[in-house]
């Protein structure tokens, strides 16, 4: 098995459209713009932004779980122009178990073109293949049909309803939990 400590170089991963790499300082103000989006941010637990200070606040954020060895997060950019799309990656990395989260947010403008799809086709293969989880799980806030139609077209399977699992801007919201599990790779 290989080792699925997350160290050394950022890891870049390039697809048919799209380079994922690690996010920067310089990506804040185009991530500003996703993040103060009230239609981008619906159905996560963030306030829309309303200052570039918490852009990049929440950028050092990112960045340091790949430095902590938490997960890893990548920026979306388009492959011939470097244009942010969003962001993608792994959270609350259990190297215990051998699982991890899966998140991801893309500027609205780039909705139903695919790319989200390709982005996670990518991490996907990565996380097992490369980190060589066992277990990949997403959790969708109840009525985000976008995420849910996302994970179930790319293999995750549901495991259930979450009752009030979260405090989302002041009141508890049920979540589906999904997963893939390394087994039932590739899709």
């Amino acid at each position: 098995m290989k080792d699925n400590n997350i160290t050394g170089i950022f890891p870049v991963i390039t697809t048919r459209r799209l380079i994922l790499r690690e996010l920067t300082n310089q990506d804040s103000t185009v991530l500003d713009k996703y993040w103060s989006d009230s239609d981008v941010l619906e159905y996560l637990s963030l306030e829309p932004f309303t200052s570039i200070q918490e852009s990049l606040d929440m950028i050092d954020i990112l960045m340091n779980l790949y430095r902590d060895n938490q997960g890893v997060r990548w920026a979306i950019t388009i492959k011939d122009s470097g244009k942010v799309l969003g962001t993608c990656g792994f959270h609350n990395f259990k190297s215990e178990h051998r699982r991890v989260e899966i998140g991801y947010e893309l500027g609205k403008e780039y909705w139903s073109q695919g790319i989200m799809t390709e982005a996670l086709l990518a991490i996907v293969h990565y996380g097992f293949e490369t980190m060589q989880y066992n277990r990949i799980e997403a959790f969708v806030n109840f009525g985000n049909i976008r995420s849910t139609k996302l994970l179930e077209k790319n293999g995750f399977k549901l495991d259930g309803l979450l009752r009030e699992y979260e405090l989302n801007r002041g009141k508890f919201v049920d979540q589906y939990c999904y997963s893939l599990l390394k087994s039932e790779y590739p899709v």
